[in-house]
């Protein structure tokens, strides 16, 4: 977590080595390098040594608590705005090769999206290709190709998600070698994101329950109002012969802007209150390709 706070980090070292310093003068009384004991300047660099040493785990504290409090503004606040604010000049400044790096836009990319600027969220990870095979690179690709795939189904790339979603399963199968709990990770989102992609088409066989209990259980809001907001629109689809479905849709949107945090899902689900016949359609043309209207 330093690595995103490195000024921060840099101050308190310099700091400890002063007072590291300056306790060791008061040790010696000043007298360092005409000291009878020969050990003297040994001793002088073993308290600037140590005086770094401990503001550096200092540093490493305040650069955690620091990165929670902004990672809260995202995932508990549901305030992406103010997380981008916050992140994104801080994100900026660590290398571009390291894997906090690519953690760092995956969250800047989630940020984006809630806000609705998908273009955004995609150009945010869209050149990221952490490919080496060290748990902690595994881990990261698959947090960025699972946000791929998660944006081409919000930009309703149906086909280009499954091709994320592809690179998913071969994640899973490499996660499965050496690190178990990735690999149960991985099949639960790919379960998730090819009901998503069921229910977006109208699918019958869409898992919907599935994506109800993920509603259930979520915590993190702009999570719970996007499964929200998909879940109404297939009731919306199966409204027009099912009245239970449309009312269970209707409340789903409801639910979604009871408690405003200015996301783009708010909105969309306002506009479908509103004029429930705004939704999107899917057909296919003679060549088999999805067609989307609205």
């Amino acid at each position: 977590m330093i690595v995103y706070y490195k000024r921060l980090a840099n101050a308190l070292m310099a700091i400890g080595a002063v007072l590291g310093a300056v306790l060791g003068l008061i040790h010696y009384k000043g007298r360092i390098l005409g000291n009878e004991s020969k050990i003297a300047v040994f001793v002088f660099a073993l308290f600037i040594f140590f005086g770094i040493i401990l503001f550096r785990f200092i540093g490493a504290i305040l650069a955690t608590k620091k990165l929670k409090e902004v990672q809260a503004k995202l995932y508990r606040d549901a305030d992406p705005k103010g997380f981008l604010e916050a992140f994104e000049p801080v994100n900026d400044r660590v290398p571009h090769n390291l894997a906090e790096y690519a953690n760092g836009q995956n969250w800047i990319s989630y940020a984006r999206e809630a806000l609705g600027d998908l273009d955004g969220a995609w150009d945010a990870v869209k050149d990221l290709k952490p490919n080496e095979l060290k748990i902690h690179a595994l881990t990261t690709s698959a947090l960025i190709v699972n946000q791929k795939a998660n944006i081409q189904i919000l930009k309703r790339d149906y086909e280009a998600a499954r091709f994320q979603i592809e690179d998913l399963k071969h994640l899973k199968e490499l996660a499965e070698k050496r690190a178990k709990l990735l690999a149960a990770n991985l099949e639960q989102q790919i379960r998730v994101h090819e009901a998503r992609i069921a229910a977006a088409m109208g699918d019958d066989s869409a898992d919907i329950k599935y994506l109800e209990e993920e509603i259930q259980y979520a915590t993190n809001i702009i999570y719970k109002k996007e499964m929200q907001l998909e879940v109404a629109e297939y009731f919306l689809r199966k409204g027009n012969e099912d009245k239970e479905k449309y009312d269970k849709a209707m409340e789903m949107l409801q639910d979604i802007v009871k408690e405003r945090k200015g996301l783009y899902t708010e909105d969309r689900a306002m506009k479908l209150i509103e004029h429930p016949e705004k939704l999107y359609q899917y057909t296919e043309d003679n060549d088999g390709f999805v067609v989307i209207k609205e």
